[in-house]
């Protein structure tokens, strides 16, 4: 690629810069300019840039103004949705009045947050509601509808998260009719194809860029991406986990009921033999997932010993059920607009569903997970890096990683490895964060505390985390790896602390947040999903108490099967693979605390393994340099 001209990035991001004009409480940030300059040099020149880039850089504008200097479309995909409004609602714009012009960006999600408007017209009919409540949602949705110009549920304001008829309205891929649907011309994802084509950055989130990437292959029409050649991938220690999802198969209970539930509602009144084998095929879909939740909720490996007594018979008759009813479609196309659609979504089904149970191979390892009322069996690849090789970085000019923790230990290796991104044109670049640690925060691992597989462990915690929030008056984030820990923490804490107490899965998580920033002093106890991706600024959140080091569980088969393949080549996969893993994500829940130059607080780890295991080393080496302890007094004090 021919290089042009670099910018002046210190005029634009410098003291009495563009930036400085468009921001009341501008603050410089050396790192920034440097940042944005490695930026242009890899969108420019071509390559991929691993950036990691410390809490409070300003990355995002480090990225965002080299990608909309470069005249060429860029695509920027964060690790979350709420990151994605951000850039779009506060970012964009703030580039834009930086660089004195309009700026054509375009937010990009998962079809199903849009609304389908066929799917709308027709429920609209004959409303089908769960509860007398929803009368007021379903009125509020209504008067929605009329107004909408782009159908994102983002705009719906008093809608919950789990409101039970969006799935029967929104656009989902798997139930789209595309060219067939009446409604084609109008759609808001047809639409949002069309801006997308015409703007120059792209606003998409990880799950959408792989869900796009697996889908290109198969069903060009199915894309919602145009093409693109630069990529810039924020929070980019999530996009392993990502590409894994997608690049695998799953085939759910949940999603075969709503496809033979849709596909009854749209059976031709003059074809009986159509509902009669969706009715059949009901009853063994039915029949065959029980035999699944007979042994409770769990997530195994599929080899011989885990299949349930009588699955393969059940499977066969399910299979030929299926068959009946792939026959009936076919045979009814003519006389129904959805029932080509629905075959479609039936053969796609049904291929994720045999390879995962009977052809994935050995680079796959074949997962069966009961969760609630719903069974999912999928098929996920052990090895991440050559599929990405393949379906991304050849397909790419240049590349964008950033986030704030990429390195364990201060190199950038595990994730070059686990991606595959190797050979020329790699550039590294660590900028440092601004915040001073050393004396915002304190690090606190006790002195002497029980092994994490200690019967004695437990108690400890509770007792612990209670003389760590009694400290801090609350204003704290508990953060635990397991489900049990947390339950165990959460009962106890009930009755001995006098601060407002919030559960993750009590409320949906941008709720929980919202209460516990209202508050002031309220103790939140939640799981890993809470460890990253999070961020509360001020006095609200002063304590992050993080229950032990967030290894893998050997017994989650992915983990399983990716330690079983690295022992196979001869290798060490608690260096190689757990402990990196667990150094991230220890990061990441470090993380929440520090969020401002004005942010001051306490983070404590009751694993004592960080003092006594030679590891530790490493770990504590990757994280912010701030004053360790491991006395209780002294915690206490920090807080007095």
């Amino acid at each position: 690629m021919k290089r042009m001209k670099t910018p002046d990035f210190n005029a634009l991001l410098g003291p009495g810069g563009a930036l400085e004009t468009c921001i009341p409480l501008y603050e410089n940030r050396p790192g920034q300019a440097e940042m944005a300059k490695a930026v242009w040099r890899v969108f420019s020149s071509g390559g991929v840039l691993l950036a990691e880039a410390g809490t409070g850089t300003g990355k995002s504008l480090a990225y965002l103004l080299p990608a909309l200097l470069l005249d060429k479309r860029v695509v920027v995909s964060t690790g979350t949705k709420a990151l994605q409004e951000q850039l779009a609602r506060k970012d964009v714009p703030l580039c834009a009045k930086a660089l004195g012009r309009e700026v054509k960006a375009v937010t990009v999600k998962g079809r199903a947050n849009y609304l389908c408007l066929h799917y709308w017209s027709r429920f609209l009919a004959e409303p089908l509601l769960k509860e007398k409540g929803e009368a007021r949602l379903f009125s509020t949705v209504a008067r929605w509808a009329e107004k909408t110009r782009t159908g994102d549920r983002a705009e719906l304001k008093g809608v919950p998260d789990d409101l039970s008829f969006w799935n029967e309205i929104s656009a989902r891929g798997e139930r789209c009719l595309g060219t067939k649907c009446p409604l084609y011309r109008d759609c808001f994802v047809v639409k949002l194809k069309r801006e997308a084509e015409a703007a120059e950055i792209i606003l998409t989130n990880h799950h959408l860029l792989f869900a796009d990437l697996a889908v290109k292959s198969r069903a060009a029409d199915a894309r919602v991406l145009p093409d693109y050649t630069h990529l810039v991938l924020d929070e980019a220690h999530d996009v392993e986990s990502a590409a894994t999802s997608f690049f695998g198969t799953t085939a759910s209970r949940r999603m075969l009921g709503e496809l033979l539930r849709d596909a009854s509602k749209a059976a031709p009144k003059e074809r009986p033999a159509l509902a009669e084998a969706i009715s059949n095929a009901e009853r063994a879909a039915e029949r065959y997932f029980e035999v699944w939740e007979a042994g409770g909720e769990r997530k195994i490996t599929i080899e011989p010993r885990a299949i349930p007594d009588g699955e393969p018979e059940l499977r066969q008759r399910l299979a030929n059920l299926l068959d009946v009813v792939g026959h009936q479609l076919e045979a009814a196309g003519g006389a129904s607009d959805e029932a080509f659609g629905l075959l479609e979504r039936l053969e796609t089904w049904r291929e994720a569903f045999v390879f995962a149970l009977e052809e994935s191979g050995a680079d796959y390892v074949r997962i069966a997970e009961v969760r609630g009322k719903n069974v999912l069996i999928s098929a996920n690849p052990i090895d991440i890096a050559p599929v990405m090789k393949e379906k991304l970085w050849t397909t790419l000019q240049s590349a964008l990683l950033t986030s704030a923790t990429l390195c364990t230990g201060g190199s950038f290796e595990f994730l070059r490895r686990q991606l595959g991104i190797d050979g020329a044109g790699v550039d590294e670049l660590r900028v440092q964060s601004p915040f001073d640690y050393s004396s915002q925060g304190l690090f606190y691992v006790p002195e002497r505390f029980p092994q994490p597989s200690s019967p004695e462990f437990l108690e400890a915690l509770c007792q612990e985390a209670l003389s760590l929030v009694q400290a801090s008056r609350g204003r704290a984030f508990l953060l635990c790896t397991s489900f049990k820990n947390m339950r165990a923490l959460a009962q106890f804490l009930e009755t001995t602390i006098p601060y407002p107490l919030l559960v993750q899965g009590d409320e949906p998580k941008g709720l929980l947040l919202e209460h516990f920033r209202e508050a002031g002093n309220a103790v939140l106890c939640a799981t890993v999903s809470f460890w990253q991706g999070v961020d509360v600024q001020g006095e609200a959140l002063s304590l992050v108490v993080l229950d032990k080091l967030p290894f893998g569980s050997p017994q989650d088969p992915l983990t399983q099967a990716r330690i079983e393949r690295l022992k196979k080549a001869g290798r060490d996969p608690f260096n190689e693979y757990q402990l990196p893993s667990a150094a991230i994500l220890l990061q990441q829940g470090a993380g929440r605390l520090i969020r401002s130059k004005q942010d001051r607080g306490v983070v404590a780890c009751l694993d004592v393994r960080l003092r006594q295991k030679g590891y530790g080393r490493l770990l504590m080496a990757s994280l912010p340099e701030f004053q360790t302890t491991g006395d209780l007094s002294a915690v206490q004090a920090f807080f007095r």
